[in-house]
């Protein structure tokens, strides 16, 4: 397998013809990403994604979409509503196991990390607490939705079960509000960490997150997708303990069926060449765009302009 520096070396050494597609008129005049909620990592890594292509293709504007996450995005590209999205791997893995879509994958990006947060002197210590309260599970079609019906039927406590949790639905803003209010006893949130709105929320009341990583076997089980358990930065809001762990998940960057090989090309050798230029400045726990990782997509598969740029960096 190629080293990080091999890979990199490589990268540098393509031109700027190359990477600009050459002569390539399939190029488009815009490009269309589907991200997400604004406070999120998904909106941060898209508009600094839109920023790069833009500097590296002359006349391109790339408009960069607020969405609902996940599921809305995959939705979007196989609508033709978007020419690229991100999306949580277990939540892509359940929509594209559907099939007849089309959607391809040019990247496995980064992680994600499972943050279900609560106020810091509530009544809430682990996640068995939750019984019978109320509990915001994220946007409807985001992924952190997706996964945290996941995460409660592991934990016994999924919707309309005895002692199960009250499930509300919103955005990230919306759910720490209604968590300040203490009108929900939890806020379910899948980013990078630390995330900012997380972070100015807890200067205004003390939040932390529960730690999750048990639930790993378990979650692994009902939904037939492996996760990980991931430990947690020392972040404000981490959980208790000497080593907090929750839930790790990757993210694909994802294309609309039908988007040119030389967009496809083009796009993916922007992330290999300009990854360190692509990572928020907020986020500490991440493995980001990891040479090697960047072809895992099953089952998505990769589009063919994806495997020509990955063929060439690798020699």
């Amino acid at each position: 397998m190629i080293s990080r520096r091999g890979f990199l070396a490589a990268a540098s050494l393509l031109s700027a013809s190359a990477l600009l597609g050459g002569c390539d008129r399939s190029l488009p005049g815009r490009l269309r990403v589907a991200a997400g909620d604004e406070g999120g990592i998904y909106f941060a890594f898209a508009r600094l994604l839109a920023a790069r292509l833009e500097e590296r293709v002359d006349g391109l504007r790339v408009e960069v979409q607020t969405t609902g996450g996940t599921v809305d995005n995959y939705g979007r590209l196989a609508r033709g509503e978007a020419d690229l999205g991100l999306g949580l791997a277990d939540s892509v893995a359940a929509t594209a196991g559907m099939g007849g879509d089309g959607v391809l994958a040019l990247a496995r990006t980064y992680e994600n990390y499972l943050q279900l947060v609560v106020a810091a002197d509530g009544p809430v210590r682990q996640i068995d607490d939750l019984a019978g309260r109320y509990v915001t599970m994220g946007a409807e079609g985001s992924g952190a939705a997706v996964t945290g019906d996941v995460l409660l039927r592991a934990a016994g406590l999924a919707a309309g079960d005895a002692g199960g949790v009250r499930v509300r639905h919103a955005g990230l803003a919306r759910s720490l509000e209604l968590l300040e209010r203490g009108v929900t006893e939890a806020a379910l949130w899948s980013g990078g960490i630390p995330t900012p709105a997380i972070v100015e929320a807890a200067e205004r009341f003390p939040v932390r997150m529960l730690d999750l990583g048990a639930l790993v076997p378990r979650m692994s089980q009902v939904s037939g997708y492996q996760y990980v358990a991931r430990r947690v930065p020392r972040v404000r809001y981490a959980p208790s303990g000497r080593t907090p762990t929750t839930i790790g998940v990757p993210n694909y960057l994802l294309a609309r069926p039908g988007l040119a090989p030389g967009v496809a090309r083009t796009v993916v050798e922007v992330l290999v060449e300009d990854a360190a230029r692509l990572l928020p400045d907020f986020v500490l726990g991440l493995q980001y765009l990891t040479p090697g990782l960047m072809i895992q997509t099953t089952p998505v598969p990769l589009h063919s302009g994806a495997v020509a740029a990955y063929r060439r960096l690798h020699g």
